[in-house]
């Protein structure tokens, strides 16, 4: 049986991405969608050949479904996930949980009370290379890990109305947007935990309240070092959004492969050395070469929460990722004198 859905926030990234994942798959069918704006609602609604609605809990109560998929604001992530809730349906919520780790937190526990499956959209790790970077890593490909840096960028003018560019209703800026994928998934590849983080955040190029660039430095449970930088005020085309990890036989980069797509690039150097050169005459290996399988990164994610629904054994190992990660963004503007 197909998993039925209903999905709250039509515009944007569910119109972009999710939606048509949706439809592309025979296990998924959509049979409606809300947006808060009628012409939006109205548009989507016919583009899709599904009933529309302009409210959400309108919607539940009238569609049989089985899981909803939330595309909103984040500031009514945490309402519209306890209303799914409260008419009994699983739920997909787009990153992040919510606006700081005690909303997510709070999420996370309903849920598991009730017991219904919660998913957090970090689409990342779905990326056939960044699998490939977790395995060659655990395997010992490149050694032990002495560092990784993650690179993500996006290039976000002021717009009129847009809002995460509003600190109550993203709950922050480069760091809330994009560095939370970052730091999903280096926890991800690395196969382990964030020990200790210290992030410094600038408001550099544009004049709205949150963040437009921020930098993080960490260190993992077993000692490696780690490097994020994120920013709204790179242009696209300079930027490589990479992840590199270094270890002591050899490298894993991967270009291009931060995004909302499978694409991009891994190049992969085995390398170990044995005494120290002083001469320091150092030529440049000849890494292997791998790349994305352009696959569909919503639709990978849809397919996990799938079979976790089917299966019946509840799974939270995403939902309490993602409210870990909250708790080091947290951390982060606390640091930087934000609440």
């Amino acid at each position: 049986m197909a998993v039925k859905w209903c999905v709250i926030g039509a515009g944007g990234i569910a119109d972009r991405r999710m939606i048509p994942a949706l439809k592309s798959d025979l296990d998924n069918q959509v049979v409606a969608l809300m947006d808060r704006k009628v012409e939006v609602a109205k548009r989507l609604g016919k583009k899709y050949g599904v009933k529309y609605y302009t409210d959400e809990e309108t919607m539940l109560k009238e569609t049989e479904c089985d899981a909803v998929y939330i595309g909103t604001p984040v500031y009514r992530h945490y309402s519209q996930a306890m209303l799914a809730l409260k008419y009994g349906r699983h739920v997909f919520i787009e990153k992040p949980l919510g606006l700081n780790a005690k909303e997510s937190e709070e999420i996370l526990k309903a849920f598991k009370n009730a017991g219904k499956q919660l998913t957090v959209g970090y689409m990342m790790k779905h990326h056939n290379l960044h699998e490939r970077a977790k395995a060659m890593v655990k395997r010992g490909d490149i050694g032990a890990v002495s560092s990784i840096r993650l690179q993500f960028s996006c290039w976000y003018p002021k717009i009129d109305g847009a809002w995460r560019q509003v600190k109550s209703l993203g709950g922050g800026g480069a760091l809330m947007d994009l560095g939370v994928h970052c730091i999903e998934l280096a926890e991800y590849v690395l196969g382990e935990e964030i020990k200790a983080v210290k992030g410094l955040i600038s408001k550099k190029t544009f004049d709205y309240e949150v963040e437009d660039s921020a930098v993080l430095a960490f260190k993992t449970l077993s000692g490696a070092l780690g490097h994020i930088d994120v920013n709204f005020n790179i242009p696209d085309d300079a930027s490589e959004s990479k992840l590199e990890i270094y270890g002591d036989k050899g490298y894993i980069i991967c270009k291009g492969t931060l995004g909302q797509e499978e694409k991009g690039k891994m190049l992969y150097l085995y390398s170990p050395q044995g005494d120290y050169v002083a001469a320091q005459n150092r030529t440049a290996g000849k890494p292997k070469i791998y790349y994305g399988n352009k696959g569909n990164l919503y639709l990978k994610q849809v397919k996990k929460f799938n079979s976790i629904i089917n299966g019946g054994a509840p799974d939270y190992s995403f939902a309490e990722k993602a409210v870990a990660v909250q708790k080091i963004v947290d951390e982060i503007y606390a640091q930087n004198g934000v609440e």
